[in-house]
C-alpha cells in the first residue's frame, strides 16, 4: 500500500524541436509516468518548421493525456511544471516551447495548481543528474542535441543551476553533422541510432581521423560536413559513420581537456540526445578517465528528449517553498 506522501505527484511537460513529451514524478522522486511521442519528419527532410512543430506538439499533447489520465485517477497532482523556452538567458525563444507551456498553464489554472517555468537545458541537465550523484556543486555540462552543441559550467546552489556558457560549436552542432550525413546515406531523421550503430559495428581501425578545429574550448564543426561529404564517395557507410562520430569524440575531447583545467573542474554531465550514443559514452569516457576526469552519462531515456527533467525542477521549487 502506498504512503500518503507517495500519492503526490509533480508533472513535467516539454515540448521540443522533435519531441512531445510528459513525465511524473513522486515527492520521494520515483518516476510513476513517463511518456514522448517523435514528431513526424518526412523521408529525406533535415527537419520541421516551428510551424509543423507547434501543430504536431498541440495533437501529441492531447494523445499523452489520455493516458495521463488513469494515472491522475490513482494520484494527487501537486504542481506542473514545464520549459517555456530553449536556454535560461534573456532572449531565447521557440514557438515550439510555448506549447507545452500554455498546455501547463491551463492544466494549472483548471486544477487550482502551481505553475513552474524552466528552460529545456535546465530540463536536460537535471534529467542527467537523476540517476547520478556528483562530488561537488560545480561541474561542467555538455549539452549536444539535435540543434544544440554548448558547454556549460554550471553551480548547483540548492537544486537552482546557475549555468554559464564556456565553450562548444561556434557553427553546426554535432546533432546537425549526424543527422546530415544519416540523411545523405538515406535513413530515417532523426538519425543518430543509425549512425552510432553503423560506428559501433565497424572493425576497421581509423588510421587517419577527420581534422578537428579547436580554440579554447570553443569548435569549428563545418569544415567535418566537407570532409565526411568526401570520404560517403570513398568509404563504405559503417566506416563514414566511425569517421564522423570519432571526430566528435576528438573535438570533445580537446575542448573539455582545456576547460577542467582553466576552471579546475574534474566532473563533466553530458545531456541531449547526442549524449545517448553508446560510442562517444564509451571513447570519449576513457579519454577522459586519463586525465583523471570523471564522466557522467546517463540512460538513454533520459538522455534523450523527455519531461524527466522539468518534473524534478517542479519537485525542487515546490519543496522549496
Amino acid at each position: 500500500m502506498k504512503s500518503k506522501k507517495s500519492k503526490n505527484i509533480i508533472i513535467g511537460i516539454d515540448t521540443s524541436c522533435y519531441t512531445t513529451s510528459i513525465a511524473a514524478i513522486s515527492l520521494e522522486k520515483s518516476i510513476v509516468f513517463n511518456e514522448k511521442i517523435m514528431l513526424k519528419v518526412k523521408k529525406d527532410s533535415k527537419g520541421l518548421r516551428q510551424s509543423e512543430m507547434v501543430f504536431q506538439h498541440v495533437n501529441n499533447l492531447g494523445k499523452i493525456s489520455d493516458n495521463l489520465k488513469s494515472v491522475m485517477n490513482e494520484y494527487n497532482v501537486c504542481a506542473i511544471c514545464a520549459s517555456e523556452k530553449p536556454r535560461p538567458i534573456k532572449d531565447s525563444y521557440m514557438p515550439a516551447f510555448t506549447v507545452g507551456y500554455n498546455f501547463a498553464k491551463l492544466f494549472s489554472d483548471i486544477n487550482n495548481i502551481k505553475l513552474y517555468s524552466t528552460t529545456h537545458q535546465e530540463n536536460h541537465i537535471h534529467a542527467s543528474l537523476y540517476d547520478n550523484k556528483l562530488k561537488k556543486n560545480k561541474f561542467i555540462s555538455v549539452h549536444m542535441s539535435g540543434g544544440t552543441t554548448e558547454i556549460l559550467l554550471v553551480e548547483n546552489i540548492d537544486n537552482n543551476l546557475q549555468v554559464k556558457i564556456i565553450g562548444g560549436s561556434k557553427d553546426i552542432s554535432f546533432g546537425q553533422l549526424i543527422d546530415r550525413l544519416g540523411v545523405q546515406l538515406g535513413y530515417e531523421f532523426p538519425c543518430g541510432k543509425y549512425i552510432d550503430k553503423n560506428a559501433l559495428e565497424c572493425e576497421e581501425n581509423i588510421e587517419i581521423g577527420i581534422k578537428t578545429s579547436v580554440k579554447d574550448g570553443y569548435m569549428n564543426l563545418s569544415g567535418i560536413e566537407n570532409q565526411i561529404n568526401k570520404y560517403t564517395k570513398e568509404f563504405n557507410e559503417k566506416y563514414v559513420s566511425k569517421l564522423l562520430m570519432d571526430s566528435i569524440v576528438r573535438n570533445l575531447y580537446k575542448s573539455l581537456k582545456f576547460l577542467c583545467k582553466d576552471y579546475n573542474i574534474d566532473e563533466i554531465v553530458f545531456a541531449g540526445g547526442v549524449a545517448s550514443s553508446k560510442y562517444i559514452k564509451d571513447n570519449l569516457s576513457k579519454k577522459l578517465m586519463k586525465d583523471k576526469i570523471i564522466s557522467y552519462f546517463t540512460k538513454p531515456e533520459y538522455s534523450v528528449d523527455n519531461a524527466l527533467g522539468c518534473a524534478l525542477i517542479g519537485l525542487n521549487k515546490f519543496i522549496g517553498e
